[in-house]
């Protein structure tokens, strides 16, 4: 499969609006993912057994997760994700922190699955797949640029 983020919102980076996804006292730690999974495969379908969505920040500081439920794509078929989850721990702080001041933010976001390939009648084995991209966020909260990062 082919996957990419086409957008990610977290408000709390949200400089423009001048509290920084602040609504009156509370922070909205909201992180809001849009996932693109393309079948290019003209002859199989996959199965998904489930995607496990992370938002990494300096390489090691975790941000969050999100697991999002098993589906099947149809050959040549494109599905669209949303991954949800809240900013947390020491990874969310120190975003909050270094992000307040700079200009772009840049997260790496993993996603892990296990994937079977459904030829005609049967299906394949299982196929696990690590995708891999660096995804700019701005001081609007949004992701930076106009195309979708790919994971690799």
């Amino acid at each position: 499969p082919t996957i990419s983020v086409t957008a990610l919102h977290m408000p709390a980076l949200n400089r423009t609006a001048g509290e920084g996804g602040r609504n009156g006292t509370a922070r909205n730690d909201t992180i809001a993912m849009d996932i693109k999974l393309e079948n290019t495969n003209k002859d199989s379908g996959i199965h998904y057994d489930g995607l496990n969505v992370s938002l990494w920040f300096n390489g090691s500081r975790l941000v969050g997760e999100s697991p999002l439920p098993a589906f099947y794509q149809g050959k040549k078929k494109t599905a669209h994700k949303q991954a949800v989850f809240n900013g947390t721990g020491d990874g969310w702080e120190a975003v909050l922190r270094e992000g307040s001041n700079a200009s772009q933010v840049v997260f790496r976001v993993v996603l892990k699955t296990w994937v079977r390939y459904k030829v005609v009648w049967w299906n394949t084995g299982h196929h696990s797949g690590e995708y891999v991209g660096n995804v700019p966020v701005g001081t609007d909260g949004e992701r930076v640029g106009k195309n979708g990062v790919r994971l690799k």
